[in-house]
């Protein structure tokens, strides 16, 4: 694209050689640096080619010496056009006038383009750009790319790594983010955690990692009861509590749990068909402003839009404040359509395998399921008990002990009388 223009602008002619030394006369000028292009063989002494409006003059000592004889079939590119217009002045008033204001568009960015975003959503990124005066028609020079990388960086706690920089007027930001564990933190606490129950279940196995396991495998369990405690007692040589050691209580707890499961599916529904019928506008948006072209057809009653609008490209990354495209209405009819038995439980069974799915994205292993339907008034009633294991730990703050030294004093009081009352 970039060639085409630069021919183009400095002009070019479609010529024919003729003569018995033309592959000669071809390898003087590849010798001397003058190119040619499209070149098409017509027999062993007729050859086709083009070449730049410049190089032209210096074929003539070439033409000489080879005796090789030269027409001009085409010219093309700006000097000939400006050659050919040369008395319309509005013509190269209109002109200039373009090459001035694409020289001023071009010292701005009208697109920007978010690369390696993941967890952070495109428009989050495009609105903390906007607060930070960087948007659609904002100035190259204005533009710190260096500070804007730091902030990103600083800001964005998942941003492990950024970069920014300009590609004709498009402005590129690439960010890299972390890597998610596997394992999910624990939220921080002002003091030692247990853990419990977070809904009732039958506890499947346990593995303890911190803290005191207060259940085992088989053993039933409620929502809120402890499974592993995080405060431990240290005992003497009496068997008695001498002080307690705490830590934040770490363990594997797998449960199975039942699910009860219910959906509801009318027995009557309205549909939106397309009927094919389709009116289409095209537009034109330039910055804030609009134009659409008149609509000729009377208006649907019942219609769905879409936009389709492309921006205008000149080259590779030379984007403008200009976009182009069309706005089709489709036509829709709504009808009323009734479920039968056979449609509600295939409409049930899509419904159940969705749900499952989301659980089993959330680490739930499905063990059992018994699912029915019945119809009940205009509805189809769906109803059942789904059964899976899963982890069933929630952290809860611990409840802080503390050794009472009353029966110590005491003692040490009555053995200081008998010696008093011995003496």
């Amino acid at each position: 694209m970039i060639q085409w223009f630069y021919r183009f602008v400095k002009g070019w002619l479609k010529i024919e050689l003729y003569g018995k030394d033309v592959t000669r006369f071809l390898n003087l000028c590849s010798k001397h640096g003058i190119d040619f292009w499209n070149l098409a063989c017509i027999d062993s002494e007729h050859v086709s080619c083009c070449i730049s409006l410049g190089s032209i003059y210096n074929l003539r000592p070439f033409l000489r010496k080879t005796k090789v004889r030269m027409r001009i079939i085409l010219r093309k590119g700006m000097p000939f056009l400006m050659f050919r217009y040369r008395k319309r002045k509005i013509f190269f008033a209109i002109l200039a006038a373009m090459l001035v204001f694409t020289t001023i568009l071009s010292t701005r960015i009208w697109r920007i383009e978010i690369i390696g975003n993941t967890s952070i959503g495109e428009e989050t990124l495009l609105s903390y750009l906007r607060k930070h005066d960087i948007s659609y028609g904002t100035q190259k020079e204005s533009i710190d790319n260096d500070a804007m990388e730091l902030s990103l960086r600083q800001d964005f706690d998942p941003i492990i790594w950024a970069s920014v920089y300009e590609e004709g007027t498009k402005l590129v930001v690439c960010v890299q983010e972390k890597i998610a564990s596997d394992r999910i933190e624990p939220e921080e606490t002002t003091g030692y955690t247990d853990l419990v129950a977070k809904q009732d279940a039958v506890v499947s196995s346990i593995i303890t990692r911190n803290g005191v396991p207060l259940v085992k495998a088989k053993d039933k369990v409620k929502a809120g009861d402890i499974l592993v405690c995080a405060r431990q007692e240290i005992l003497d040589d009496n068997g008695e509590v001498k002080e307690y050691f705490y830590q934040n209580a770490d363990a594997d707890v797998i449960g199975k749990v039942t699910y009860d499961y219910e959906d509801w599916i009318p027995q009557t529904r309205i549909l939106s068909k397309s009927t094919g019928r389709t009116h289409t506008r095209y537009c034109v948006r330039m910055l804030n402003r609009q134009v659409i072209t008149p609509d000729l057809y009377a208006a649907f009653s019942d219609s769905e839009s879409i936009e389709d609008m492309q921006q205008l490209c000149l080259m590779e990354n030379f984007y403008l404040p200009v976009y182009v495209g069309k706005i089709t209405e489709y036509e829709r009819e709504k009808e009323k359509e009734t479920i039968s038995m056979k449609a509600a439980k295939d409409i049930a069974i899509k419904n159940l395998d969705q749900f499952l799915d989301n659980l089993e994205e959330n680490g739930v292993s499905i063990i059992d399921k018994n699912v029915m339907i019945e119809k009940i008034d205009k509805k189809y009633h769906v109803y059942g008990k789904i059964r899976a294991c899963e982890d069933i730990t929630k952290t809860a703050p611990t409840e802080m002990k503390t050794i009472s030294k009353e029966p110590e004093e005491k003692q040490d009081e009555v053995q200081t009388s008998r010696e008093g009352n011995n003496e």
